[in-house]
């Protein structure tokens, strides 16, 4: 069928029931510190509220620190004993001499988060022409979006070679095409994989413009979303439980549309004043999401649980409010965030600023001067302290609170980084991860 924004959705018979899974409910859940398995962590807040781990850390905090065989912007995730990270070889790692991109391999890590050491390396050749090694694409390369597991199986995103299931062993189960298309301007992919039962969500918006459900154990398409707009979209998806229902929500451009993670089928969309590119995911609090970003920047809160074309009805707030690549967190009914060197917080309710202080701009952090350069990695929070990580590797720890507070600065004094994976959080430690290293912070 089709409708104006030329939306087609296709539903295959499902051969099995949806039932019993955890998931994210409207008020915003805490993550107790137990596996990392997605990115942002346990229902997708970035909030851990116990753990050993603190996000004040000095060179004798760091545990271990593990040489890795390639580049990455993709988080880490944590399965049991096992920590697993994605990272990509052969092309694309010298702006001066890129390789041939034929070449380029992937590549899915299982690491020992003991000591650091390798258990397994699965490399997945590239199956497609990928984008050029130009502009945008050389902040963060060909491995951007954060594999995701259900204790028993691993799942990765490698853009154009497709969707991969592996078991924790390191045995290939399936692969699926997703598309072989680009975004307008080739930045290349960067949204992450989230689980909903027995349903893999794939924001697959660049490589072919759909967003899709597949069986976990087959990798079938069970339902497809098609739309050109998703054509500038990063956003990973979110699950929202409202009282009768469960919604699959998810922001691109120009709108906010909620949908049934079952089978596709559209409940609500409103207008979103969020265009040209989408790259922050949406977060959620007591029933309502919130977008970011735009290239003036804006912020819109909206309220789940509404039929059709809900603009009108259900737009809580609209607020100028200047976002860039990383998700926003929340706590305590309070929404958190940074962009260009400024740290913002603002009340969920009404998104009245409640603080929007400038960042220190220099400082010495492991004996080196560095300054606020970017805002990929979204901040995660650790009780009460928040940690903002930017792409020097410069941490700077916050209060997470209403009010306004540098708690500490840390930072790694030999790697130059980037630094553009939001750190992973267990009960007693912190991984972050480089594009050449993995660090473990007790």
């Amino acid at each position: 069928m089709k409708t104006s924004t030329m939306r087609s959705l296709s539903i295959m018979a499902l051969g099995f029931a949806i039932t019993g899974f955890a998931i994210t409910c409207a008020t915003t859940h805490v993550a107790q510190a137990e596996d990392w398995l997605r990115f942002r962590g346990p229902e997708g807040t970035g909030v851990v509220e116990k753990t050993k781990a603190t996000a004040v850390f000095k060179n004798e905090n760091i545990k271990w620190t593990a040489d890795l065989p390639g580049a990455g912007s993709s988080c880490p995730i944590i399965v049991g004993d096992k920590l697993f990270l994605t990272c990509y070889s052969g092309f694309g790692l010298d702006k001066q001499a890129p390789g041939n991109a034929e070449d380029l391999v992937r590549h899915l890590l299982c690491i020992n988060p003991k000591d650091g050491s390798i258990i397994w390396n699965k490399p997945v050749k590239s199956t497609s022409d990928e984008d050029p090694y130009k502009g945008f694409i050389q902040e963060h390369g060909y491995a951007s979006s954060t594999p995701t597991s259900d204790g028993k199986h691993v799942f990765v995103f490698f853009g154009k070679t497709g969707v991969l299931a592996f078991d924790l062993e390191g045995n290939q189960l399936w692969q699926t095409n997703m598309g072989t298309m680009s975004d307008p301007a080739k930045w290349g992919g960067g949204s992450s994989l989230i689980l909903v039962d027995d349903l893999l969500i794939v924001n697959a918006a660049n490589e072919g413009r759909k967003l899709a459900a597949l069986d976990k154990a087959t990798g079938k398409e069970v339902w497809k979303i098609e739309d050109e707009e998703f054509g500038n979209c990063w956003s990973t998806p979110i699950i929202v439980q409202g009282k009768d229902r469960t919604e699959l929500v998810i922001s691109m451009p120009g709108k906010i549309l909620s949908m049934d993670p079952k089978t596709g089928k559209e409940f609500w969309r409103a207008k979103s004043p969020i265009t040209g590119t989408v790259c922050a995911s949406l977060v959620q609090n007591e029933g309502v999401v919130f977008a970011m970003g735009g290239r003036g920047g804006v912020g819109i809160a909206v309220r789940t649980g509404g039929t059709g074309d809900v603009s009108g009805t259900h737009t809580v707030w609209e607020q100028p409010l200047r976002a860039g690549i990383g998700t926003p967190i929340i706590k305590d009914g309070k929404m958190f965030w940074s962009s260009r060197g400024i740290a913002y917080c603002v009340n969920c309710e009404d998104g009245e600023t409640l603080y929007q202080e400038r960042l220190p701009s220099s400082s010495s952090v492991q004996g080196q001067q560095r300054g606020p350069t970017g805002d990929y990695a979204s901040p995660v929070i650790l009780g009460d302290q928040m940690l903002i990580l930017t792409r020097s590797g410069r941490g700077l720890v916050i209060q997470a609170n209403e009010n306004f507070k540098l708690l500490g600065e840390t930072g790694f004094s030999d790697d130059p980084g980037p630094f553009n994976a939001s750190p992973a959080v267990t009960d007693q430690e912190m991984f972050i991860r480089s594009d050449k290293k993995l660090y473990c912070i007790q």
